[in-house]
């Protein structure tokens, strides 16, 4: 893995931090070709995400994803710090299916508590703090990617309790039902019609409600699990990949890793190699 203190273009397996202190107006409307977060401490002015304005404040947590386009313009007394992430070394991360929702879904701005906030600004600074540590010696590599995904995981579980409390709980009780479903069966059972089945509801009707409430289809909300899980069990199982694939439904090996890889851009065997 790369790391650049101000890389002038990100590499797909890069990672770099920059504090941003007072004001800063960013390359207007930069299209991303990596995962950015940023942390206020403290701060002003307004964060153009796509086609919507965010006022910047204390306490937040901003993210995007590939391909968003966004700029912003910071106040005097914005304190804050940016970790870039390329787009390879961020796939390598299990349990992202909650994050990929809010790409398509939810405020990519987060207030967060005191004690959250605490939290994910000390992992930003142990970041920092390792990537100088990696100039010199390669080893901090693996260190730094672990940092990371720890601040992923907290990511996820906030996004997965606000899509449970504020989306899923009040927007379709459909959507809230298949939602259940997929993560009971989703090893079982791929195809939408079976879900559509039990929500007693055709598959063109459910499709309609997960491209209005998900912005996705029904067939990639049960993918994006099904993807959620393997990384998993490739990172953290003893499992082969042989026994990954018939444990998650399978007919065969191959089908499973053209699965994976159409849907990662990484071979099972190559996603675990670089887990490891």
């Amino acid at each position: 893995m790369k790391t650049e203190k101000l890389p002038i273009t990100l590499t797909e397996e890069g990672v770099f931090y920059k504090e941003i202190i007072g004001t800063e107006e960013y390359n207007k409307t930069t299209k991303c070709t990596y995962f950015l977060m940023v942390l206020f401490s403290e701060g002003s002015g307004t964060h153009y995400i796509d086609a919507a304005e965010y006022p910047i404040k204390g306490n937040q947590l901003h993210f995007l994803f590939p391909g968003q386009h966004h700029h912003w313009i910071t106040g005097p007394e914005t304190n804050a710090q940016k970790i870039v992430v390329g787009k390879k070394v961020f796939e390598t991360f299990s349990s992202l299916s909650e994050i990929y929702f809010i790409r398509h879904n939810l405020h990519p701005v987060f207030k967060l508590s005191t004690a959250l906030f605490e939290v994910i600004f000390n992992e930003m600074k142990n970041i920092q703090r390792d990537l100088l540590a990696q100039e010199s010696d390669g080893k901090w590599n693996e260190i730094v990617r672990l940092r990371i995904d720890i601040l992923v995981s907290l990511i996820k579980k906030e996004a997965g309790d606000y899509l449970k409390e504020n989306l899923l709980g009040t927007s379709n009780v459909i959507i809230d039902s298949f939602w259940d479903l997929v993560n009971v069966n989703f090893a079982a059972h791929k195809r939408v019609t079976w879900y559509a089945e039990r929500l007693h509801v055709t598959s063109n009707y459910l499709n309609i409600l997960c491209r209005k409430h998900l912005h996705i289809t029904a067939s990639n909300v049960i993918y994006q699990r099904i993807i959620q899980e393997a990384k998993g069990l490739l990172k953290f199982s003893d499992k082969s990949i042989k026994q990954i694939a018939f444990h998650l439904g399978f007919e065969s090996l191959s089908a499973f890793s053209t699965f994976f890889k159409n849907i990662t851009g990484f071979s099972p065997s190559d996603y675990k190699g670089h887990s490891s």
